[in-house]
């Protein structure tokens, strides 16, 4: 979980509510000194190590910087908005991460936070972004982002993969609306 929420920020503050729950709890946090979450992640992830940073609500341009100037391997922004939506209310900064093409999966988080565990349904949190990048986020960029590209991802011969049908489409835009539904063939 990476810059899911304000609190993460504050806590390299030394105030907010993750700060007076670690000192009512009387935890240190000996992680501090590093200034900001992405500062951390930099400093103590190696350069080649392959990252998916979960949530990213609460990401600057400056941390995107920071860590895109970091990673040689890939870096993968994966979003939860039901997940957010039901934690705090907060939206990833969708525009943003398209902004510096960046490579985005979804995901759904858990249970503890959705009620359903459908990147369908976490698809018709963007009903702005085109059906085609909501794909790539959802399939390929999701098999991609845990290095399965090798499997899933995408229809092609030697690859293991399921099909589904999207109905209830804005054709003029390829956008989904609220009717969009989804049935899976195979």
């Amino acid at each position: 979980h990476f810059m899911e929420s304000p609190g993460e920020a504050a806590l390299f503050e030394h105030r907010g509510p993750l700060w007076e729950w670690y000192a009512k709890a009387g935890f240190s946090c000996d992680f501090l000194h590093y200034g900001s979450p992405a500062e951390r992640l930099v400093a103590c992830v190696p350069h080649d190590r392959r990252v998916i940073l979960v949530h990213d609500c609460c990401i600057t341009q400056r941390d995107i910087d920071l860590v895109m100037g970091h990673f040689t391997a890939p870096v993968w922004w994966c979003l939860c908005p039901r997940s957010n939506r039901y934690i705090s209310g907060l939206e990833p900064p969708v525009e943003l991460l398209r902004r510096n093409r960046l490579n985005i999966c979804l995901g759904t988080d858990s249970l503890a936070s959705n009620d359903r565990l459908s990147v369908f349904e976490e698809m018709r949190m963007f009903p702005g972004i085109p059906l085609p990048e909501l794909l790539a986020w959802a399939a390929r960029g999701g098999a991609q982002a845990l290095g399965m590209e090798d499997e899933f991802g995408e229809i092609a011969p030697g690859r293991r993969c399921g099909l589904t049908v999207v109905s209830g489409l804005d054709y003029d835009t390829l956008c989904l609306t609220p009717a969009s539904q989804i049935r899976r063939v195979l």
